[in-house]
């Protein structure tokens, strides 16, 4: 029988959601990275520490810098972080550029319609703020992933960076959505 969810409302995060995210992160982390990060890594996750970083960062958030939430029945089920991108490797794409720094929704609602409906919500807003074009990164072995951010309009440029997270050295493909106002 399918479960039926609320449809979620989305809104930006403030540092009382800084617990729930940190646990959202680390069930999605588990999930999504299973595959191809350590199990003791993953598992090493500690969602009270990461409820810290976040609470930190919420505090002292960016100007240029959105964390949104998706929130069903008074419950954190997803979070998306954008902002500007990486000056120096991104610069190929301009002073304007944005990134989508990381989507992560709660492991039963994959295939939900959730994950899109927030990632369109982060990528209305940057375009709303002017921000053009805008990237995505994920690990190369995310292939989900990298399939979730082509049907959103996303695609692979060629471009990558290296990372080192989960305890194993991962390469990071970008995904760009065109500038449509050239």
């Amino acid at each position: 029988m399918a479960r039926s969810y609320t449809r979620p409302m989305i809104r930006s995060a403030v540092p009382a959601d800084a617990q729930a995210i940190g646990g959202v992160k680390v069930r999605a982390w588990r999930n999504a990275y299973a595959d191809f990060m350590s199990h003791d890594y993953l598992h090493g996750l500690d969602p009270m520490s990461e409820a810290g970083e976040w609470a930190e960062y919420l505090t002292e958030i960016p100007d240029e810098q959105r964390l949104w939430i998706a929130q069903e029945d008074d419950v954190v089920v997803g979070f998306c972080r954008t902002g500007p991108s990486d000056e120096e490797q991104d610069r190929d794409l301009g002073s304007r550029a944005a990134e989508v720094y990381g989507l992560y929704i709660e492991p039963d609602r994959i295939g939900t319609g959730l994950g899109r409906r927030l990632f369109a919500h982060a990528v209305d807003d940057l375009e709303e703020r002017g921000h053009r074009p805008l990237c995505v990164y994920a690990y190369v072995p995310n292939t989900v992933a990298i399939r979730f951010y082509q049907r959103a309009g996303f695609r692979p440029d060629g471009t990558t960076r290296a990372s080192e997270d989960g305890g194993v050295e991962l390469v990071e493909a970008r995904l760009v959505k065109p500038d449509s106002t050239r």
